[in-house]
Formats: structure tokens, C-alpha cells, sequence
């Protein structure tokens, strides 16, 4: 059997996160199996200065690597995606978070997952995630005299995980995305691929995801989606599903450590799963009517259990149940609006919740 040899590309959408992007790179850049090129796409207003310490100070590091630092057109991490992935020639693009550090050889387990693909079948392969850093043994030698403290809020942090996932047990089905055609695409594993660490998904994680570039040509983030875009990965992710398999590639690891600076509130994060969830479904859904009655559903589900985690995590306010009512007020509008409507109206009604959103954080 003959194994194609590819290259890969690392694309990352950034906004205002410097100290992370630049653990990001680092890490990614270090890869046993080096990237052809590194293409950031920076929404932040002082972009220029980051991209001048990136490029002057790491990309010099690692020469054989073509670095690509620009301007985002747009701040919104789908756009910006498509911005990076339209400068990007490689076979295969990582399309990560700027928290999402990569193991030494997490690109090449997926590329090796890829190569022996020679059919194509395979359209995205999805890490397996690691709960510490690749630098955590050099990190907690560092905080050795803070051990105490560390596990002490350990063994909290694992009480607290523990309530929840039991929490999420008992309530069932608790989907986050509602397929467009209602059924998720069935693979099963090719015979030249059964021998490698891998088996199909039926949906990838946004912080980790990987595909063959001629499928992202085919595939476009939805631009309608702005800054923090929500649901964007699970409709880029179900689309290319319709293509081809999707993978989780056991052996590549990476970390994922969600950094909250730059982030918007849990009210808005919320409100926008639900929001742009109805708009993804108003543009590509094949029945209308039927999304509606399984979304009230799903919206009571995760009512229910947004308000249980409110509470488990102390936030008195409220404010992923309070993103859930503002759904329920707000999907009737979008489902009635016509596809040309919504993507003149929509990116409005975001900016107004962004501009909220903003007000809030900095009371």
C-alpha cells in the first residue's frame, strides 16, 4: 500500500490574547513533524505588536517554517478562519484555538492518519484531548513549595467536576447541536486505517479540529457569525461529515486550556449557542418545523441544566440561564425571517449584544 506524503498548516484567529497565542505558537512550532506554514489572523486592535514580536523573536527559531502574520478583515473567528485557510497552501489545516497547545507529536499522528487515507475518505481528524499542557512536569516542579494549596483546590475542583457530570447524567440527550438532515453521517473505518489508533465521530471539538484543505474549499465558515462564533465549528464540522469520515486520532494529544481573557460573558457565550444555533438551521436546515419543536425541547433540556450549573459554580446571577431565556425570547424572530433578511438583519442584533456585553464587564 503506498502512503502519501503531506504537508500540513497551522491556522489560529486571535483577539487580544498575547500571552497564550504566543504558548500556542511555540508549542506548534516545536512539532516532530515540522508545519510547511503558520498563518495567525489577529482581530486585536494592537495586532501590529504582537505580530512584530512573534515574527522578529519565534518565527526566526524555526526558518524552514513560512510564518504569516495579518490583519484580520473581520473580528470574528469564522471569518478570520476563512481568511487564514484562503493564504494557506498545504495539504492538511489545523484550525485550533489560540489555548490549544499541541503535544509534541500530536501533527504527526494525524498526519500519519491522513497519509495511509489514500482513498480520501477521511475528511477531519480531531486530537485527543489531555486535561494538562505538554510543559506540565516543568510547571509543577516550579510550584513544588505551593503543592499543598494545589491539591486542596484539586480535590475542590474534582468535587465540583463530579457534581456536574452527575448533574449532566440524569439529564439525558443533552445534545448541543441539532443536525441539519437530523441524523448524523455513519462511517466505518476503512481496512488500511483499522491498525492505527483512530475511529470515526460523528462531530469534532472547535479547539482541535484538523481537515484536508480541498474540503475547507468546499466547506466555508459562516461568515454571519460574529467575534466569539458559537456553532461555528459544529456547522462546519457536520458539513464536511457529508463528505467524508471524521476521525479522533488517539495518539495525537493536545491540551486546551480555555483562558478566559477576551472572552465574552457567560450570558452572551449562551444567548449566542442558542442564537446562532436557529440561524445556522434557518440558512441549512432541511425542515424548518421540525427543528423548531426539537429546539423548545433542547431549550428546556438546557435551561435545566445551565441553572444546576449556575449554581454548582456560584454564580448567583444566573447568567447561562438567563442566556437561555433570552433565546426563547428571541429564536420565533430569526425562524421568520428569510434567508436574505437574516444575513442582513443578524449581524446587527449580534453587535447590539456585544456592545451589552461589553457595558457588563466593565461595570
Amino acid at each position: 500500500m503506498s502512503i502519501e506524503k503531506l504537508n500540513w498548516a497551522l491556522v489560529i484567529p486571535t483577539y487580544q490574547r498575547e500571552a497564550v497565542l504566543w504558548r500556542c505558537l511555540n508549542f506548534a512550532a516545536q512539532q516532530t513533524l515540522l508545519a510547511k506554514e503558520i498563518i495567525v489572523v489577529d482581530a486585536s486592535p494592537t495586532w501590529e505588536n504582537t505580530r512584530d514580536k512573534i515574527m522578529q523573536q519565534l518565527a526566526p527559531q524555526y526558518p524552514t517554517i513560512t510564518w504569516q502574520y495579518v490583519q484580520a478583515k473581520c473580528a470574528s473567528s469564522a471569518a478570520q478562519r476563512n481568511q487564514g485557510i484562503e493564504l494557506a497552501t498545504a495539504d492538511i489545516v489545523f484550525l485550533i484555538d489560540d489555548d490549544s497547545f499541541m503535544y509534541p507529536k500530536c501533527a504527526e499522528e494525524v498526519i500519519k492518519i491522513y497519509a495511509h487515507d489514500v482513498e480520501h475518505q477521511v475528511a477531519g481528524i480531531m486530537p485527543k484531548l489531555e486535561a494538562l499542557p505538554p510543559d506540565h512536569q516543568a510547571q509543577t516542579k516550579n510550584k513544588f513549595k505551593k503543592q499543598s494549596f494545589i491539591n486542596l483546590k484539586a480535590k475542590l475542583k474534582f468535587v465540583q467536576t463530579t457534581l456536574r457530570a452527575i448533574a449532566k447524567r440524569l439529564i439525558k440527550d443533552d445534545d448541543i447541536f441539532i443536525p441539519y438532515d437530523f441524523s448524523f453521517s455513519q462511517y466505518t473505518l476503512p481496512e488500511n486505517l483499522k491498525n492505527l489508533a483512530t475511529h470515526p465521530v460523528p462531530m469534532m471539538h472547535g479547539a482541535r479540529m484538523t481537515y484536508r484543505r480541498k474540503i475547507l474549499t468546499q466547506i466555508r465558515f459562516e461568515e454571519i457569525l460574529a467575534r466569539y462564533a458559537v456553532n461555528e465549528d459544529n456547522d462546519v464540522c457536520y458539513r464536511a461529515s457529508r463528505l467524508g469520515m471524521l476521525l479522533h486520532a488517539l495518539n495525537a494529544q493536545i491540551c486546551h486550556v480555555q483562558v478566559s481573557e477576551g472572552r465574552l460573558t457567560r450570558f452572551t457565550t449562551t444567548a449566542l449557542w442558542g442564537l446562532n444555533q436557529t440561524v445556522l438551521h434557518r440558512l441549512h436546515s432541511s425542515d424548518i418545523e421540525r427543528f423548531k419543536k426539537l429546539f423548545v425541547k433542547l431549550l428546556w433540556r438546557r435551561l435545566l441544566t445551565q441553572t444546576i450549573k449556575d449554581i454548582l459554580d456560584r454564580r448567583w446571577t444566573l447568567p447561562s440561564t438567563r442566556g437561555i431565556w433570552f433565546v426563547r425570547q428571541h429564536y420565533p424572530t430569526i425562524l421568520a425571517k428569510t434567508p436574505a433578511e437574516l444575513r442582513h438583519w443578524y449581524p446587527q442584533f449580534q453587535q447590539t449584544l456585544l456592545n451589552q456585553d461589553k457595558l457588563e464587564k466593565n461595570k
